[in-house]
């Protein structure tokens, strides 16, 4: 009879409120006794993730009790760099694709020299990512590996019609032009805090504004290229960082199933 009244009488000591099916079961997850032994699943887990000690995410803040969790398959995945980087390869790849494509549509303003907002007492940001973005693809023009436009055949000079890409020679030269908007990018918000802007949009602005083939030493083309690479590089290990963090909340989640003391 009293385990029976016992039962009747649970209620969760968070929202005080008896069995309710939208807050999930009532379960015991530490060495509480009485009035505050019981918890509803889910305003447990409210609790835990917005606590402002972070204890209380592992352990009940009054007896102190550390929870024991049940894990799922999925242990591990959340802080599994091999699983991390690939889902961050798959996000940064539709990032490149996507710039790509808006490289493309803004082709024409990169090579507008008339749309400038700097002076001698500032640089626009934007200015010198478009300089950026501008010598990439001067560069990459340079280059006959990786046309961006398609050269059109004259009378006199014809040209044979080359057989159509593959699938992967598409991709491959979309990734490569997509590559520069998030150097650039990265790359002037990383020299927002540093007094190098200026000489940043000098180099890109010379370089952009030249055509350049041969095999001779181009070393605006070398630093224009360095500072690409750096950018890529910084903005990618970014994704990865903020790959990880969400998917250590999701994964985390999936995996944390708080066992009942019994």
């Amino acid at each position: 009879m009293a385990e029976a009244k016992e039962e009747q009488e649970k209620q969760c000591r968070i929202c005080f409120d008896g069995e309710d099916e939208s807050l999930g079961r009532l379960i015991r997850p530490c060495l509480c006794r009485g009035s505050i032994s019981h918890v509803h699943v889910a305003c447990l887990k409210r609790w835990r993730n917005t606590s402002f000690t972070n204890n209380s995410f592992y352990c009940c803040p009054q007896c102190h009790y550390r929870y024991h969790f049940a894990r799922t398959k999925a242990i591990g995945l959340a802080t599994n760099p091999i699983v991390v980087g690939i889902i961050t390869s798959f996000l940064f790849t539709i990032l490149v694709m996507c710039s790509s494509y808006l490289t493309t549509y803004f082709m024409n303003s990169f090579d507008d020299y008339s749309s400038y907002g700097s002076s001698y007492f500032f640089i626009s940001p934007i200015d010198v990512g478009q300089d950026l973005i501008r010598a990439a693809l001067r560069i990459l023009q340079d280059q006959d590996a990786f046309p961006i436009e398609e050269t059109v055949p004259t009378r006199t000079n014809p040209a044979p019609l080359p057989s159509p890409p593959t699938f992967l020679t598409r991709f491959f030269r979309r990734f490569i032009v997509g590559l520069p908007m998030i150097g650039a990018g990265s790359i002037v918000h990383m020299l927002l805090s540093l007094p190098l802007l200026g000489p940043v949009h000098w180099i890109a602005r010379f370089r952009g504004s030249r055509s350049r083939r041969g095999n001779s030493t181009d070393i605006a083309a070398m630093i224009i290229v360095t500072l690409i690479i750096v950018g890529i590089a910084r903005a990618l290990y970014q994704a990865y960082k903020l790959t990880r963090k969400f998917s250590e909340r999701i994964l985390l989640y999936a995996e944390d199933v708080i066992l009942e003391v019994n």
